[in-house]
């Protein structure tokens, strides 16, 4: 009995304080979409307000203020079809890999993944002189063609873990019934990577979708993405635009809250078995 009331004891501590990190963790966002419904005059108030009178004011202003729904296309466009471009080019080589003797294999992933690891940085000049030389700056293409290269690495180690639980049982059974190699790999595999392929879309999709720097850099008004709109238009004659940032930055992390909130199961799946071997 002793026992078992010290674990619960237990439990409890680490409930409470996975309580209070969260809660630390979710008050900026939370004073965020605050401010995105106070007036002006509440957004200034000293001491600070807590409880005032919401008004949708600040959306209405920065909808029609113009610049508003071509980067929030942008910023879909560019998230959605390179994040998908990428797990559907990185499935075939996570298979291959997996399965396959292939060789210099354990160099390819290393290779890959310290590709990611570069920081953006030191890639971001070069990268702007050659998408110049190609024509490709301010471009759709460019982006998701960009996107989807960083967006490579880290799908390929997932989706290759989670190949990796997969008995090969199952592929031996299904090549012994006369199935070619992507029969197993569209009927056997890919019926068993849900929470893998919902992982690898919500994490590849966050970075996409909070990019900055490589946008701020390669598009112009034509493509320019949400982050780059929201620094871009943080300040105007009046001083810093709190009502715009807030209301257009309450806008912009709505579609990953859902998308997030819509995939929790797979996601915590994902992150929990997707890299673990036998």
């Amino acid at each position: 009995m002793a026992d078992t009331t010290r674990e619960r004891g237990k439990v409890n501590v680490w409930g409470v304080l996975a309580a209070i990190i969260t809660i630390a963790y979710s008050l900026p966002i939370l004073w965020l979409v605050m401010t995105s419904f106070k007036s002006r005059i509440d957004i200034f108030a000293v001491p600070p307000k807590f409880i005032f009178r919401p008004t949708l004011t600040n959306y209405i202003y920065t909808i029609n203020r113009g610049l508003f729904w071509g980067p929030l296309l942008n910023s879909v466009i560019m998230s959605v079809v390179s994040v998908l471009l990428a797990v559907a080019l990185t499935i075939f080589a996570a298979y291959a890999i997996s399965r396959f003797n292939v060789k210099g294999s354990q160099l390819i992933m290393f290779m890959v993944l310290s590709l990611r690891m570069m920081p953006a940085a030191v890639v971001v000049i070069p990268m702007f002189l050659l998408y110049r030389l190609l024509g490709l700056v301010n471009n759709y293409i460019g982006m998701i063609l960009l996107y989807a290269m960083f967006s490579i690495p880290f799908s390929l180690w997932m989706l290759k873990g989670f190949i990796d639980e997969v008995p090969r049982q199952f592929d031996d059974a299904a090549l012994a019934d006369g199935a070619s190699v992507l029969q197993v790999l569209r009927d056997v595999i890919l019926p068993q990577l849900g929470p893998a392929i919902a992982t690898v879309i919500i994490f590849n999709m966050i970075f996409v979708w909070n990019e900055f720097l490589f946008s701020y850099i390669l598009t112009g008004v034509e493509t320019r993405t949400i982050p780059v709109q929201i620094a871009l238009g943080i300040y105007t004659d009046k001083g810093v635009d709190w009502e715009y940032v807030s209301a257009l930055s309450t806008i912009y992390i709505v579609p990953i809250v859902i998308a997030v909130f819509a995939l929790q199961k797979s996601l915590l799946r994902g992150m929990t078995f997707g890299t673990i071997r036998r």
